[in-house]
């Protein structure tokens, strides 16, 4: 009996904090690609933009057609619905498009026909199976959020990569200038206690890569980086926290960052 009552109170519980949240009835989110995560509820585009900054990172970007494609595929069919990303510009440039974590939109996929155009106040970003609209910010929408993870352990590369996919999904890749701003926005905000944090990217079979399998696209390696042919010990990547990549000791134990 009192087994039964404490498992109801704690189900009640849950409940409480569940409605809470603002979720209602509905399903409040379904993990997208690991690194996204799609919320059902709808929201405005600036309040989409502050509940990811609140409870993940922020709004998400896109980078290529590969993401775009992993959004599509596992969006349950969600993701023909139309969308919050976190695509926007500013009423005075109309052609430069921005993501909500920083950064210029270098990828824009398919828009539709008649877009972006410029009709006034026509400035935020959505999208509805493959096809980009740019609307009005007061739609009610639901959206994609964005989640990296700074981890506050000190852990060598192997451990680091163990534990994120223990308790999250992987050691994140950063696959564009937008999710570095954000990494480095996220280990300020942490007060992480090493000035490195390991990323998944790793040198192996004489090539960089990210172990998630993300392809390597964007690099942010400093000028001048000895990372071509790194010594034996230095091949795993790590980034400051001013954004730079560089090879560290593989041993060598630093903050890491999950998604």
């Amino acid at each position: 009996m009192e087994k039964t009552v404490c498992t109801v109170l704690l189900l009640s519980n849950v409940l409480e904090a569940f409605w809470e949240m603002g979720y209602g009835g509905n399903q409040p989110y379904i993990s997208v690609s690991g690194k996204h995560v799609y919320v059902h509820d709808q929201k405005k585009w600036l309040e989409a933009q502050e509940f990811c900054r609140k409870h993940y990172t922020d709004l998400s970007s896109i980078s290529s057609v590969r993401e775009q494609q992993q959004l599509q595929r596992r969006g349950d069919g969600w993701i023909n619905l139309s969308t919050w990303i976190g695509l926007y510009r500013e009423p005075h440039n109309l052609t430069g498009w921005r993501w909500s974590g920083g950064g210029y939109a270098t990828y824009l996929g398919t828009w539709d026909k008649g877009q972006p155009n410029n009709e006034l106040g026509k400035n935020y970003g959505m999208i509805i199976g493959n096809t980009w609209y740019n609307v009005f910010e007061d739609l009610q929408k639901p959206f994609f959020c964005l989640k990296l993870i700074v981890v506050r352990e000190s852990k060598t590369w192997e451990e680091a990569l163990e534990h994120c996919r223990e308790k999250h999904t992987d050691l994140t890749s950063l696959v564009s200038e937008t999710e570095l701003l954000l990494a480095q926005r996220e280990s300020r905000e942490a007060q992480t206690t090493t000035t490195h944090l390991w990323t998944g990217l790793r040198y192996l079979a004489n090539r960089w890569l990210w172990v998630n399998g993300d392809p390597l696209e964007y690099e942010a390696w400093p000028q001048g980086g000895l990372h071509q042919c790194p010594a034996w010990n230095l091949r795993c990547g790590a980034i400051t926290t001013e954004g730079a990549w560089e090879a560290r000791d593989c041993q060598e134990s630093l903050n890491f960052i999950c998604y």
